[in-house]
Protein backbone atom coordinates (compact mmCIF):
# COMPACT_ATOMS: atom_id res chain seq x y z
CA UNK A 1 0.00 0.00 0.00
CA UNK A 2 1.38 3.67 -0.50
CA UNK A 3 1.48 6.57 0.69
CA UNK A 4 -1.37 8.34 -1.06
CA UNK A 5 -3.12 5.18 -0.62
CA UNK A 6 -7.08 6.72 0.61
CA UNK A 7 -8.64 4.54 3.25
CA UNK A 8 -12.16 4.16 3.54
CA UNK A 9 -14.39 3.79 6.90
CA UNK A 10 -16.67 0.50 6.26
CA UNK A 11 -19.76 1.89 6.78
CA UNK A 12 -22.93 -1.66 7.29
CA UNK A 13 -24.55 -2.68 4.01
CA UNK A 14 -27.16 -1.46 5.92
CA UNK A 15 -26.85 2.26 5.26
CA UNK A 16 -25.39 2.42 1.84
CA UNK A 17 -28.73 3.57 -0.06
CA UNK A 18 -31.61 4.99 1.41
CA UNK A 19 -33.46 1.96 -0.65
CA UNK A 20 -31.33 -0.43 1.86
CA UNK A 21 -32.76 1.63 4.49
CA UNK A 22 -36.20 1.35 3.08
CA UNK A 23 -36.26 -2.51 2.64
CA UNK A 24 -34.35 -2.97 6.13
CA UNK A 25 -37.00 -0.46 7.73
CA UNK A 26 -33.93 1.38 9.31
CA UNK A 27 -34.60 4.47 11.82
CA UNK A 28 -33.18 7.70 10.43
CA UNK A 29 -32.34 10.42 13.10
CA UNK A 30 -30.98 13.98 12.48
CA UNK A 31 -28.79 15.92 15.02
CA UNK A 32 -28.13 19.76 14.54
CA UNK A 33 -24.12 20.58 15.78
CA UNK A 34 -25.61 24.01 16.57
CA UNK A 35 -28.93 23.46 18.84
CA UNK A 36 -28.74 19.67 19.35
CA UNK A 37 -32.08 19.31 18.46
CA UNK A 38 -32.53 15.67 17.25
CA UNK A 39 -36.09 15.00 14.92
CA UNK A 40 -37.07 11.83 13.09
CA UNK A 41 -36.67 11.53 9.60
CA UNK A 42 -38.61 9.57 6.95
CA UNK A 43 -36.96 7.87 4.85
CA UNK A 44 -39.39 7.94 2.05
CA UNK A 45 -39.52 11.82 1.97
CA UNK A 46 -35.61 11.52 1.78
CA UNK A 47 -35.51 9.13 -1.09
CA UNK A 48 -38.11 11.90 -2.83
CA UNK A 49 -35.81 14.37 -1.90
CA UNK A 50 -31.80 12.80 -3.34
CA UNK A 51 -33.50 9.43 -4.75
CA UNK A 52 -33.03 5.57 -4.05
CA UNK A 53 -29.96 5.24 -4.60
CA UNK A 54 -28.71 8.28 -2.40
CA UNK A 55 -26.97 7.80 0.97
CA UNK A 56 -26.82 9.70 3.97
CA UNK A 57 -23.14 8.82 4.42
CA UNK A 58 -21.32 12.48 5.00
CA UNK A 59 -24.43 14.12 3.85
CA UNK A 60 -25.58 16.86 5.60
CA UNK A 61 -28.48 19.30 5.99
CA UNK A 62 -30.35 22.67 7.58
CA UNK A 63 -31.36 21.94 10.98
CA UNK A 64 -35.33 22.15 10.53
CA UNK A 65 -35.69 23.27 14.23
CA UNK A 66 -37.60 26.60 13.98
CA UNK A 67 -34.89 29.59 14.15
CA UNK A 68 -31.71 27.56 14.45
CA UNK A 69 -29.58 28.15 11.15
CA UNK A 70 -27.10 24.75 12.09
CA UNK A 71 -26.27 22.04 10.35
CA UNK A 72 -27.52 19.08 10.92
CA UNK A 73 -25.79 15.06 10.40
CA UNK A 74 -27.83 11.74 10.17
CA UNK A 75 -27.87 8.79 12.43
CA UNK A 76 -29.20 5.56 11.48
CA UNK A 77 -30.26 2.52 13.94
CA UNK A 78 -31.48 -1.07 13.03
CA UNK A 79 -34.33 -0.87 16.11
CA UNK A 80 -35.08 1.27 18.75
CA UNK A 81 -33.23 -0.64 21.19
CA UNK A 82 -30.33 -0.80 18.88
CA UNK A 83 -26.67 1.34 18.25
CA UNK A 84 -26.98 4.85 16.33
CA UNK A 85 -24.37 4.87 13.99
CA UNK A 86 -23.55 8.37 13.18
CA UNK A 87 -23.37 8.54 9.57
CA UNK A 88 -20.39 10.62 8.96
CA UNK A 89 -17.18 8.94 7.75
CA UNK A 90 -15.28 12.09 6.54
CA UNK A 91 -12.55 13.03 9.23
CA UNK A 92 -13.34 16.81 8.82
CA UNK A 93 -17.18 16.48 8.88
CA UNK A 94 -16.27 14.22 12.22
CA UNK A 95 -14.36 16.98 13.83
CA UNK A 96 -15.81 19.17 16.08
CA UNK A 97 -18.62 16.71 16.80
CA UNK A 98 -17.43 16.28 20.71
CA UNK A 99 -17.89 19.97 20.98
CA UNK A 100 -21.70 20.55 19.68
CA UNK A 101 -24.28 19.87 22.55
CA UNK A 102 -25.76 16.91 23.95
CA UNK A 103 -28.76 15.56 21.63
CA UNK A 104 -32.35 17.27 22.25
CA UNK A 105 -35.78 15.81 22.13
CA UNK A 106 -39.18 17.67 22.21
CA UNK A 107 -39.26 18.59 25.60
CA UNK A 108 -36.09 20.35 25.43
CA UNK A 109 -34.36 18.01 27.64
CA UNK A 110 -30.92 16.17 26.76
CA UNK A 111 -31.30 12.87 25.22
CA UNK A 112 -28.53 9.88 26.47
CA UNK A 113 -28.17 7.69 23.46
CA UNK A 114 -25.30 5.37 22.77
CA UNK A 115 -23.46 6.22 19.27
CA UNK A 116 -21.09 4.19 17.51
Amino acid sequence: MTSSATLFRLAPAWTTSLQAMRLRQILVRSQCRRCGGLMREDVDALIGLHGAGASLIDRQARCRMVGCDGAAYYLAARGHDRLWHILLHDEHLRAGLANCPPARGATGRAIVCAQG
